[in-house]
């Protein structure tokens, strides 16, 4: 009996390499969104304490010249908030096009693996045919002998 050979194994395996490649890419990405994320929420709490701290000035009753600097800082972190959450929707943007590259590699992966399938179905009934076949020549051999 033959061994079955899938003429496209190479294929196949390239095809898997790379889906564990985009996942691992994806998974990367994900981590990545989570630290600009957290990164965010960092400066949004930094943010709330200086407002606070800024009021608990104001009552106290502070000059105008700090105020005036607080209100920069606080001015100059709005914008870090800004460019913060521009880095995050460009994080999501990343993991988004790694979710569909690699929705892509595992739909030609099985593609793959179903014609493997088909194709050992098919040899497994082309050898159980051509054992029935030698049986039966077998038998016709060993009826005509005897007769």
């Amino acid at each position: 009996m033959n061994k079955f050979i899938f003429k496209y194994e190479n294929l196949l395996g390239v095809k898997e390499r790379y889906e564990e490649l985009i996942s691992r890419k994806l998974n990367k990405a994900q981590k990545k969104l989570e630290d600009e994320k957290m990164r965010l929420k960092g400066l949004e709490d930094y943010k709330e304490d200086c407002q606070h701290n800024m009021a608990i000035q104001m009552r106290k009753g502070t000059d105008a010249v700090s105020l005036r600097t607080y209100d920069m800082f606080l001015m100059q972190l709005k914008r870090k908030i800004l460019s913060q959450k521009e880095a995050i929707e460009k994080c999501n943007q990343e993991v988004n096009q790694y979710r569909l590259e690699l929705m892509q590699a595992a739909k030609e992966k099985k593609t793959f693996e179903k014609l493997r399938e088909r194709e050992k179905e098919n040899f497994y009934y082309i050898e159980k045919k051509e054992e029935e076949n030698f049986v039966d020549q077998l038998v016709t051999f060993n009826n005509f002998k005897s007769n």
